[in-house]
């Protein structure tokens, strides 16, 4: 056989190969990108389904926490308004207090009726007393327990009627007042002359 045909053997046989090996090469590229596409495909799908539920859950958390969010600030408003609504009964007890020593140690107030007012005023502050103890720091207890202390040394003659002591001790109380329900942190104090 001439070298010519076998050369032309060869060069057709390796056309074939080449040929057969660029037509698999490309079917093989060909395949490998459909997998491909087809793989990022169900792996984009896994993956949008997982951010679907982790987002789901994150709302989910979301409207929880702002569900206790709301909670917490409704049960504060709550306790903050009691303390508002307490510590006016104890201004309030206290006011009516000072008024009826006012009116007796001015003879304005007969003593059996400052007696009767007295046993009123007692009972009412052993009431609001127990109310603020669940809400009053002890800061605010403490101004108060000097307060009554003192009202009730008056009362039963063991100190005497100064206004200008009473004044100090019930601006003491309003201003720990204040500094617990948040109104005002600078002390308020009595400017007149009297």
């Amino acid at each position: 056989m001439p070298w010519d045909d076998v050369l032309k053997i060869i060069g057709a046989a390796l056309f074939s190969v080449v040929s057969a090996g660029a037509i698999v090469v490309g079917m093989a590229s060909w395949l490998g990108k459909v997998w491909a596409e087809r793989i990022l495909r169900n792996e984009t799908h896994e993956l949008q389904m997982k951010l679907a539920v982790a987002q789901s859950q994150l709302d989910l958390s979301i409207k929880t926490a702002e569900r206790e969010l709301d909670l917490i600030k409704d049960a504060h408003a709550r306790v903050h308004s009691d303390k508002i609504t307490i510590y006016r009964g104890v201004i309030d007890l206290v006011a009516k207090a000072l008024a009826n020593l006012d009116a007796f140690y001015n003879s304005r107030l007969p003593p059996d009726e400052a007696a009767r007012q007295f046993d009123n005023f007692n009972e009412q502050r052993i009431r609001l007393y127990g109310y603020m103890a669940m809400f009053a720091p002890q800061t605010v207890m403490d101004a108060q327990d000097k307060l009554i202390d003192h009202l009730l040394c008056i009362s039963n003659s063991r100190k005497p009627y100064v206004w200008a002591e009473v004044r100090i001790l019930a601006l003491e109380l309003i201003n720990e007042v204040r500094l617990d329900v948040g109104i005002d942190k600078t002390d308020i104090s009595y400017n007149g002359v009297l």
